[in-house]
């Protein structure tokens, strides 16, 4: 009975966790790059939180979190119906998520509001930006 050498085991290791080895990849990947914008938007650098956070999105589409700070975003830097569009598909991924609710029920009174101007003939302009925080959660983490 011949005994399998140090060499023959690693790489039998190795092969075992290759169907993982996508799924983790993308994970890592998205915590890094989660974490990359969190830094990018405490420095003010809204675009570059939002191409990171995009970069996150594409590794792990499914995760609240990345879809929160990306509404976040894209609410801070004008686009309402984008930072729409993503508060609600983190409430349906996460609809138990309190910070995602609340970020998503101030940004909602605002952009009603805000739709209601614009749809009056009154000829006021909207505020460019909402007027409001989020919560800890949504300053990005």
């Amino acid at each position: 009975m011949r005994i399998p050498s140090a060499s023959g085991c690693l790489v039998f290791l190795v092969l075992a966790a290759l169907p993982y080895a996508p799924g983790m990849i993308a994970k890592n990947d998205s915590a890094a790059q989660l974490d990359f914008g969190v830094q990018a938007a405490r420095k003010g650098l809204w675009r570059e939180a939002l191409f990171r956070w995009e970069r996150a999105r594409k590794a792990a589409p499914e995760d609240s979190r990345v879809l929160n700070n990306l509404a976040v975003a894209y609410e801070t830097t004008g686009d309402f119906g984008k930072a729409d569009e993503l508060y609600r598909a983190a409430l349906r991924l996460d609809p138990g998520n309190r910070d995602i609710r609340q970020n998503y029920d101030l940004f909602s009174g605002f952009y009603k509001e805000l739709q209601t101007r614009s749809d009056s003939a009154s000829g006021e302009k909207p505020s460019d930006a909402p007027s409001k925080q989020h919560s800890d959660d949504a300053s990005p983490h």
